[in-house]
């Protein structure tokens, strides 16, 4: 194994993992399960980028470095629960969290840059992360209140010095007294997640670095300033993990690149003492709360298939609301729910990746394709031949895997984004 591994994930259900790989394989990608995750492969053969490939664009599969898939595994929030991502961006462990929480659980993901902002949530929608929502702040001055998080995930801003393989200048752009500024925003967020943290709740506090100043001397200071107590993790399999840099940091995790995959840290933190979790008073949201009966909504769409939550109409925006954020957050807290369609007077038009609307068993007017050729050639705009009767958009699926809704113009299927 080398340093120029490529890893990604399968964003699916177990029962649909042979159709993703199905996909992959009919277009030529070859790869091989990877012993610390059931849905983590890694790339053996590339015929062109696997960005492009049909499982990609369809949002069933994310390409992600191993390493920087543990963070996440480590906090294993169980299903169900509801988890604060602080620093969220791009969305690569937002996505596996929204994952492990499950279809009643909860992600609230974090970002106060706006470019990053709408990386992350282009991200979200690609996985369908229906179960998240997203806001802008900076982190260590969110206005969340006290103990109202079980879970928490902080990868905070660092220097980047696992990375070198893939940016090999970071040890020379963060260097010396240059990483003081991140060392501080660093134990910032520390503090906040331990204010934000119900007691006994939990953090996964991970970087992309090897810098001993960011990883085992912020453990001790979470431990002996913050009074935070130090989780023992365990080993993840396929890893290399050396030994601490500091003593009494049993259970820290120091990823050696070596073994594949960037070089990370890895350390879990739990809040003392056992409390229930407090949440505020809520608010009437700004926008138009959707009455599904009196929608015009295609005949493929099954709205019983998204989680307890609300829909909303938002300047033409239809966008779902979660249950859990409606009851969580504050009315001072500027937050954006899931976005899936359109709404245009009494008509609601579905996100045409927008799978997450889609009923498991098809509908008699979806579009169900046997093999990856048609699929590739839909995609690529040309039309397939359709029934007569009946218009779209309907249901999309590869065998029995939902990709989203395609377009249906007299007897042609067509693709489009609009």
């Amino acid at each position: 194994m080398t340093n120029n591994l490529r890893t990604f994930r399968l964003v699916c259900s177990e029962k649909d993992i042979p159709a993703v790989e199905e996909l992959l394989r009919s277009q030529g990608f070859e790869f091989s399960p990877e012993p610390f995750y059931s849905m983590a492969r890694r790339l053996e053969k590339e015929p062109f980028p696997l960005g492009d490939s049909l499982a990609s664009r369809f949002g069933r599969i994310y390409i992600q470095d191993r390493s920087s898939m543990l963070p996440p595994l480590m906090l294993n929030p169980p299903k169900g629960a509801k988890v604060l991502d602080m620093c969220a961006s791009p969305g690569s462990k937002t996505g596996i969290l929204a994952r492990l929480v499950g279809r009643d659980g909860f992600v609230l993901a974090s970002e106060p840059s706006k470019d990053r902002l709408a990386l992350l949530r282009q991200n979200l929608r690609r996985v369908q992360a229906i179960n998240s929502a997203t806001v802008s702040y900076e982190s260590q001055k969110i206005p969340l209140p006290s103990n109202g998080w079980e879970y928490i995930l902080l990868d905070p801003p660092c220097s980047g010095w696992g990375t070198i393989n893939k940016n090999p200048k970071a040890m020379d752009l963060w260097s010396g007294e240059k990483t003081l500024p991140l060392i501080a925003l660093q134990r910032q967020l520390l503090a906040k997640a331990f204010d934000l943290l119900t007691p006994g709740g939990n953090v996964v506090y991970s970087t992309c670095t090897t810098n001993v100043q960011e990883n085992e001397e912020q453990t001790r200071f979470a431990v002996e300033e913050l009074g935070f107590e130090l989780v023992k993790l365990p080993h993840p399999a396929g890893f290399t993990i050396a030994e601490p840099l500091l003593p009494n940091m049993d259970g820290v995790l120091r990823v050696d690149g070596s073994g594949g995959g960037q070089g990370f840290y890895v350390c879990g933190l739990r809040k003392p003492g056992n409390a229930e979790p407090e949440y505020p008073e809520t608010a009437p949201l700004p926008g138009q709360k959707l009455n599904l009966k009196k929608q015009d909504y295609p005949e493929a769409i099954d709205f019983s298939a998204l989680p307890d939550g609300e829909l909303y109409d938002f300047k033409g925006k239809a966008m779902f609301l979660n249950r859990h954020a409606l009851n969580m957050l504050p009315p001072n807290l500027r937050w954006q729910g899931y976005p899936l369609g359109k709404i245009s007077g009494k008509k609601f038009r579905p996100n045409p990746f927008a799978r997450t609307l889609l009923p498991e068993t098809p509908a008699e007017s979806a579009l169900v394709l046997e093999n990856a050729e048609d699929l590739a050639k839909l995609f690529s705009g040309q039309s397939l031949t359709a029934p007569a009767k009946g218009k779209g958009p309907v249901g999309l699926y590869f065998k029995q895997l939902l990709l989203g809704f395609t377009g249906k113009k007299g007897s042609r299927f067509i693709w489009t984004e609009k």
